[in-house]
């Protein structure tokens, strides 16, 4: 038998239930992995509550990292017993369990010596990341950046991606993970205690941010919008300052830029 967590209704952890099931078999083309760990995002917690959640019960998780023990008829046999990462076929769902089914087209291999739970943060968050990077906001070195959510999974990715890409870095976060932003390469601005269009003016001396990467959405992103220099980029990947208010919240907060 295989654990699989079921989201059973909407609202806080209350709503995960474990269950056992059969071991999956795969299909001809697709291999079994043997869970070692599961990535865990927001996405996953806003689904729980309700927001881009499938009708019924599902199993919540994006990317997994394990061992494959079984492969379909047309799979290669040396695939067994790698140690690989993938990412879920239906997007953000499925990886809460102790095995899962992939295509084998979407498999990574995980070097020996790394840890499970390490691969796996190298997984949703670092790709999300290099995408904003690199593909839709190239930025060069000494160009500014502002993140929100900096001492997040993708902020902290963003964060290492850019020092290594020679950015100047703000981000906003809770003062208690101000270190973390630093050793990261970044200025900390205290998202609850410091109002961060008027620190991102101090520090620039008035000149702005070539690109915001915003990951609160809404009405947020009028106020990121102010923070950037003249023909600045404004990104934004989430949604997360508009779980409680829902999609009408969402709506009106993009309202401004449509």
């Amino acid at each position: 038998m295989s654990r699989v967590v079921l989201v059973r209704g909407r609202g806080g952890p209350d709503v995960l239930h474990v269950v056992q099931r059969e071991v999956p078999t795969p299909r001809s083309k697709a291999v079994r992995i043997r869970v070692e760990a599961a990535g865990v995002a927001f996405g996953d917690v806003m689904r729980r509550r309700g927001v881009l959640a499938p009708p019924g019960a599902f199993t919540p998780g994006y990317d997994v990292v394990g061992v494959i023990d079984a492969v379909g008829e047309t799979v290669s046999g040396d695939w067994l017993g790698r140690r690989v990462a993938a990412m879920m076929p239906s997007v953000g769902l499925g990886g809460y369990a102790d095995h899962v089914c992939v295509p084998a087209d979407r498999l990574a291999r995980v070097p020996d010596g790394v840890p499970p739970a390490e691969a796996v943060a190298l997984g949703l968050n670092y790709i999300t990341a290099y995408q904003l990077l690199h593909r839709f906001s190239p930025v060069r070195a000494g160009q500014r950046i502002l993140i929100h959510g900096a001492a997040g999974g993708v902020g902290t990715a963003l964060l290492e991606l850019g020092e290594k890409l020679g950015l100047e870095m703000y981000g906003t976060a809770s003062s208690a993970k101000h270190d973390l932003v630093r050793e990261r390469g970044g200025v900390p601005i205290d998202y609850r205690s410091e109002d961060f269009v008027s620190r991102v003016a101090e520090l620039t001396h008035g000149g702005g941010v070539d690109v915001v990467f915003d990951s609160i959405g809404g009405a947020h992103l009028r106020r990121s919008y102010q923070t950037l220099r003249p023909r600045g980029t404004l990104v934004s990947f989430g949604v997360s300052g508009d779980l409680s208010r829902g999609w009408l919240g969402v709506i009106a907060g993009f309202w401004p830029f449509l």
